[in-house]
């Protein structure tokens, strides 16, 4: 069968394999009023992913309650495929910052690893950060992830990255295909935190980007023709940065660094047509998420924090996800595929 040469020349020895994922797929009706009159009436089908990375357990100013409101979310929606983008832990050996550690870094693995068994049977990939290769170089040892790994109980077909490697994919949701490329990124932009994601677009020719490191929660897209042996195509690329778990860190405080936004972003692949969408839990699940930061101090059973109120300790508010006014707003209902 010849090899299509019109959008570039295939280069036969730069031939790499991807991952492929089958996204469970959920429908779901819409109705829109403005005011008492219906404006729009359908039904979506679609599979969706959550990209979780730079999580920094340990550090002292991970967002607990945000972590936790997050995962809350996907048990309590089992179509919800997760990929892990790398810094789990904080693991500040080695490094010319002030000590922020609230956790030994046993402590920090073991949390990660109860942190994911409830969801191990949806773990597309795990990727390596910058704060686990730190153990790489210190022990000469890679096989900090597959061991991790192995703790967690993921399934055969979860990959598992490699230090400083990115990841190939291929989401399949319905009858529709949308490839991606992966990555931690070593990146050391602070106030323009796309540049290397523009970088990595420019050179993956993928429908979606993903960057992790930055601590960015945001996306953008750019278009681009695309010469096929049918005519000029124009496609879109989204490029993603998958945000953070680390609020108002010292190091970046002296700095002068930005702020970011805490969380993690889901996208939404739809089955019944061409289209991607980026969900921010952060604008319906506000009040819940934006907690996160307000806890300062851990239990060493688990992740079980004290309420900073007045300068008085307090005990946790008990929040539930869907709680009156707290949770997710969700327009329609989900229906089986």
């Amino acid at each position: 069968m010849p090899k299509s040469n019109v959008s570039g020349i295939i280069l036969d020895t730069d031939w790499e394999q991807f991952q492929t994922w089958d996204l469970p797929v959920v429908k779901t009706e819409r109705r829109v009023f403005y005011g008492n009159v219906e404006i729009e009436s359908r039904s979506d089908t679609y599979g969706e992913g959550a990209f979780i990375g730079d999580i920094h357990l340990g550090h002292d100013a991970h967002s607990y309650n945000t972590f936790n409101a997050l995962l809350n979310f996907i048990k309590n929606r089992p179509h919800i495929q997760v990929g892990l983008m790398g810094d789990y832990i904080e693991y500040q050996t080695k490094t010319n910052f002030v000590n922020t550690e609230v956790m030994n870094v046993d402590e920090q693995i073991e949390l990660f690893i109860r942190k994911m068994r409830p969801i191990k049977d949806r773990i597309m990939f795990m990727l390596w950060g910058n704060h686990e290769e730190r153990m790489a170089q210190y022990t000469k040892s890679n096989r900090l992830m597959e061991d991790i790994a192995r703790e967690i109980g993921v399934k055969d077909n979860c990959y598992i990255g490699k230090p400083e490697r990115g990841v190939n994919l291929l989401f399949k949701a319905g009858e529709n295909e949308y490839g991606a490329y992966a990555h931690h990124s070593r990146t050391g932009a602070v106030i323009n935190k796309t540049i290397q994601l523009r970088r990595a677009g420019s050179q993956n020719m993928a429908a979606i980007v993903l960057q992790g490191h930055t601590h960015h929660l945001g996306y953008e897209q750019r278009s681009f023709h695309e010469l096929t042996s049918m005519g000029r195509v124009t496609r879109r690329q989204w490029l993603v940065s998958t945000g953070s778990f680390v609020k108002g860190a010292g190091y970046a405080e002296a700095r002068s660094y930005p702020p970011n936004q805490i969380g993690a972003p889901i996208i939404r692949f739809y089955a019944d047509r061409g289209k991607i969408d980026f969900v921010d839990l952060s604008v319906d699940y506000r009040d819940y998420l934006e907690k996160g930061g307000e806890y300062y101090e851990l239990d060493r059973g688990d992740v079980s924090l004290g309420w900073l109120h007045g300068g008085r300790r307090e005990a946790a508010p008990v929040l539930s996800p869907l709680g009156s006014g707290q949770g997710l707003r969700e327009r329609g209902s989900v229906l089986p595929p």
